[in-house]
């Protein structure tokens, strides 16, 4: 096959993250003036999409997704699998970093009982996908700055690390009846792939756990592309496009269109196309996250998808 018809036959989505407040059949019309088959569906109130909706509710916006032809690439939950239990939170880690670990999550943990509802709606909003299973995102969200490169995490991230993983592992039978993928996103107190397999050492082998790649995490916290895609060889999932430039002195970075800034996104692209290959798929899917939500100044994301399709050739 030839490059350029590789890229004709990219797999485009992008997240709703993108367009705030859009009602479903807005969404619908974005992709389809763009070109784009597959969502992101990010799950919060006001949204068409959020948590405690009715069986009828999820019943009707999978009805019309797969009416038009959209697949569900991912529910976009903002469940913090290695946040600390309400306990440790009011003891203020009295009971020593490993504490919660040790315990594991219980049956009245509510960061678990999220991860399950979580499961049950990505399976119900992907009732309609087409030769695609249902996956979920979950954030690491320890609440702890991540360590720099090259250093050793501290007791609180390991402790975080290993309550993380014991929630996916409790939540894995339930995904595994249901269909769902789990999958974790480089971000927040675990950026870099080098933090997110110290999470993935502790996931039980056929627990159905992969990754996301944030494109921009890891590189504006010092991981060289080449590095991540190394260590998201066997786990990843997909990943999500964006771009800006790095303010000097920080790893904060001021957003802009693809191909305006500074990520390598054509170099980004083969890595992940690399990955793919290995593991027999063809044309992995490219998702846009365009955080318009959080910068309602961004322009829209139909502006945003064209001009990563033009960054990316297709």
């Amino acid at each position: 096959m030839t490059i350029a018809a590789e890229r004709a036959t990219m797999p485009l989505a992008f997240s709703t993250l993108g367009c705030p407040g859009d009602s479903l059949a807005q969404v619908i019309h974005t992709a389809r003036a763009t070109g784009a088959t597959g969502i992101e569906i990010r799950a919060a109130e006001g949204q068409f999409v959020f948590p405690g909706m009715t069986a009828a509710e999820r019943a009707g916006v999978a009805r019309e997704l797969a009416g038009a032809g959209l697949t569900v690439l991912a529910l976009a939950s903002y469940v913090q699998v290695c946040a600390p239990l309400e306990q440790d939170r009011h003891d203020g880690g009295s009971r020593g970093p490993g504490a919660a670990a040790q315990g594991g999550p219980g049956a009245n943990d509510p960061v678990l009982a999220d991860l399950l509802a979580a499961v049950d709606l990505a399976a119900d909003l992907s009732a309609g996908n087409a030769g695609t299973g249902a996956q979920v995102r979950v954030f690491p969200g320890a609440g702890l700055k991540p360590c720099g490169p090259g250093e050793d995490p501290s007791a609180e991230l390991l402790a975080a690390d290993l309550l993380g993983a014991r929630r996916l592992n409790a939540a894995a039978q339930r995904a595994r009846q249901r269909g769902v993928t789990m999958l974790l996103e480089t971000h927040d107190s675990h950026p870099r792939a080098a933090d997110i397999v110290r999470i993935l050492a502790h996931v039980e082998q056929d627990a159905p756990v992969k990754v996301i790649w944030d494109l921009m995490h890891p590189w504006r916290h010092d991981e060289t592309p080449a590095r991540t895609a190394e260590l998201l060889a066997d786990s990843l999932a997909y990943a999500q496009y964006k771009d800006g430039v790095r303010n000097p002195g920080t790893n904060t970075v001021t957003l802009t269109l693809p191909g305006d800034g500074e990520l390598p996104l054509l170099d980004m692209r083969q890595l992940v196309a690399g990955i793919s290959a290995a593991h027999g798929i063809a044309d992995p899917w490219v998702s846009l996250e365009w955080e318009r939500a959080w910068h309602p100044q961004l322009p829209p994301v139909a502006e945003a998808l064209e001009s990563l399709k033009q960054v990316l050739g297709a």
